[in-house]
């Protein structure tokens, strides 16, 4: 068992034993969750977003399988961009991985009992960035360096060989770089910081 596994299955024991909350499944990737989604029609879904690079698409694919659940988002990182992108398509919580159990269980219960609510559990400087992502101008070299690979296609592994730096340390390059520019994905990356370098290559025309 991974250390993610015992997380997950540690935490679906905690809701289960809640009076009010019976836990249908407990799963780690989509293709399974909707599995178990078309057997129990939930009413809340709780989605894993530490990778934002495919978050998006599971989303929208747990979305279409239970159009009438709440979603619930955990996450490790503060990530303005993807908040705002899920908020758009209809997310009813965002919650950081620093919350209490009983915090996750309050929210739980806050979705279900009242339509329309959205609960954010995020640094104040993450809701006032909503709808104001960085324009790229603000990579280091460093992550330019990465940016360039990353435009490349390079994997994160691939990028830290020939970098001559540790995989560890590409990833939170990489995490950095999507929080900068606003993306969700390494395509959403490239192209914003495509946009982003040109804008800063335009120079005035002559009068």
């Amino acid at each position: 068992m991974d250390h993610e596994t015992l997380l997950r299955e540690s935490l679906c024991a905690r809701l289960d034993a809640e009076r009010d909350i019976t836990v249908v499944g407990c799963v780690g990737s989509s293709d399974k969750a909707i599995e178990i989604i078309n057997q129990s029609n939930p009413q809340v879904v709780i989605l894993d977003a530490d990778r934002p690079e495919g978050v998006m698409e599971s989303f929208l694919r747990l979305r279409e399988a239970a159009a009438d659940a709440r979603f619930l988002v955990l996450s490790s990182h503060e990530h303005p961009a993807l908040l705002q992108k899920l908020l758009t398509l209809g997310i009813n919580g965002y919650l950081m991985k620093s919350v209490t159990v009983m915090e996750l269980i309050t929210a739980i219960r806050a979705v279900v009992e009242r339509d329309g609510r959205v609960v954010l559990s995020v640094a104040r400087t993450s809701i006032e960035m909503l709808g104001h992502p960085a324009d790229g101008a603000g990579l280091s070299r460093r992550e330019r360096e990465i940016m360039q690979r990353i435009a490349e296609g390079l994997s994160n592994g691939q990028i830290a060989r020939r970098l001559s730096i540790s995989e560890g340390t590409v990833k939170r390059h990489v995490h950095r770089i999507f929080v900068k520019l606003g993306a969700v994905s390494r395509i959403d990356a490239v192209n914003k910081y495509s946009v982003a370098s040109a804008r800063l290559n335009v120079q005035e025309p002559a009068s």
